[in-house]
């Protein structure tokens, strides 16, 4: 029987290298040529790197999917604190109120803004006229301190010179 380049896999005949399908006596293992490698160990191979890759891929993906179920919880959570803080938050103060609030301040400010720098003016200019009041009655008061010292000291002067003439001892 003449050796065929054909090999046969799943029902259908393939053509094989020439190589690959003569026998060699005691130079191979399995009597294939040394050189090339049999297509069995290549499919086991092939077969545990798919198996591998497989595994991986699968725990890649089962960890991606933990993550996720993680981010999400995480998510939901801050969801539910928010719309909490925001229902209690909304009890402090009212929209309306605040607004009515701050327009009311706001025109009560400009309205008496004018006033109260009016009224500054007012009482600035009052202390600038009591400053100068004081000012002058403190001069009137130093002359009158000096006036009343010149007095005393004319008459202290008035009675120590008659004081000797009528001394009680000399009138006995």
């Amino acid at each position: 029987m003449e050796p065929t380049n054909l090999a046969y896999r799943n029902g259908e005949g393939v053509a094989c290298p020439p190589q690959a399908s003569q026998f060699v006596g005691e130079s191979g293992a399995h009597g294939v040529d040394p050189g090339v490698h049999p297509a069995g160990k290549r499919r086991g191979r092939t077969a545990l790197l798919v198996g591998l890759s497989g595994t991986i891929l699968s725990v890649l993906g089962f960890g991606a999917l933990t993550l996720f179920e993680q981010y999400n919880s995480l998510v939901s959570e801050m969801r539910s604190d928010l719309k909490h803080f925001n229902e209690t938050s909304s009890e402090f103060v009212k929209r309306d109120s605040f607004q009515r609030f701050r327009d009311t301040v706001k025109e009560r400010l400009f309205k008496e803004l004018p006033e109260a720098n009016l009224t500054k003016y007012r009482l600035e200019e009052e202390l600038k006229a009591s400053e100068k009041a004081r000012i002058e009655t403190a001069e009137e008061l130093r002359r009158l301190r000096e006036r009343l010292a010149y007095l005393e000291g004319r008459q202290a002067a008035t009675a120590t010179a008659k004081a000797p003439a009528f001394s009680p001892n000399n009138s006995e």
